[in-house]
């Protein structure tokens, strides 16, 4: 087979993975599934956690850890496939990283004052709803080696690999099956932040329409900065380091 011949049928494979709608789709659930099946089947809470020794522990069980990582590997290779790469999902190095970390720092504290408001308005609207369950988060109380280890970990985590697959990846591909129109864009905003809410189901009903809302006031900020990746990465990194902080001197 003739280079030329190669070459057109890569590319005849990569378009069909661009805009095929059932392929998106298809690549969509296959990326996602190891993360919300490890969810449904790795969440217990006497165990949804590492071991490190002593009373050190890593947050996230084992298998909640391995689907992570086959996720980032299939968003690779379906990457890779579709002859894309990281800049498409708003992963571009910033022009000025200064800039970026300050515009991130500013959105993560708007952030926060809108997750407060959330809170009291739910609890002003469901008066009898149970607040959201984060008992999972039970050991970084009090607990300073806990609570530092997981702190550099949930940048990583929280911080950069949620926002490269639920806004990065998934507002974008979402697109390509609604139309990439404004309406379009719109509509995977609201698919994204309904994925992401559900994602964290262990948090009961309220966390999911918390979590949820949080992933849609976050999406928005990702259209209105252009679709630049870094400032929501800051932003999630620093509203989950201060809840991290409040967990640990004030508890659940």
């Amino acid at each position: 087979m003739s280079y030329e011949v190669k070459l057109t049928i890569q590319n005849q494979i990569r378009e069909k993975l661009l805009s095929n709608k059932l392929i998106i789709l298809l690549e969509i659930a296959l990326v996602l599934a190891p993360t919300y099946i490890s969810l449904i089947l790795g969440y217990r809470p006497e165990s949804d956690f590492i071991s490190l020794g002593d009373d050190l522990i890593l947050l996230g069980g084992p298998l909640i850890w391995l689907a992570m990582t086959l996720s980032l590997f299939l968003l690779w290779v379906v990457t890779r496939l579709r002859g894309a790469s990281w800049k498409d999902y708003g992963g571009s190095r910033p022009a000025s990283w200064l800039r970026t970390m300050l515009s991130g720092v500013g959105l993560g504290i708007i952030m926060i004052v809108a997750i407060v408001i959330l809170q009291e308005l739910l609890s002003l609207a469901i008066p009898d709803a149970a607040p959201p369950d984060m008992s999972r988060f039970d050991a970084l109380h009090g607990n300073l080696p806990n609570l530092l280890v997981n702190v550099v970990v949930l940048w990583i985590t929280a911080g950069f690999i949620e926002e490269l697959i639920w806004r990065g990846y998934l507002i974008n591909r979402l697109t390509h099956i609604f139309g990439q129109s404004r309406m379009a864009w719109v509509i995977a905003l609201f698919c994204s932040a309904a994925l992401f809410g559900v994602a964290h189901f262990y948090q009961g009903p309220s966390g999911i329409l918390l979590t949820g809302t949080t992933g849609l006031l976050i999406g928005a900020a990702f259209l209105l900065v252009r679709r630049n990746l870094w400032p929501l990465v800051i932003a999630h990194g620093l509203i989950n380091t201060i809840s991290f902080v409040d967990m640990f001197f004030n508890g659940i």
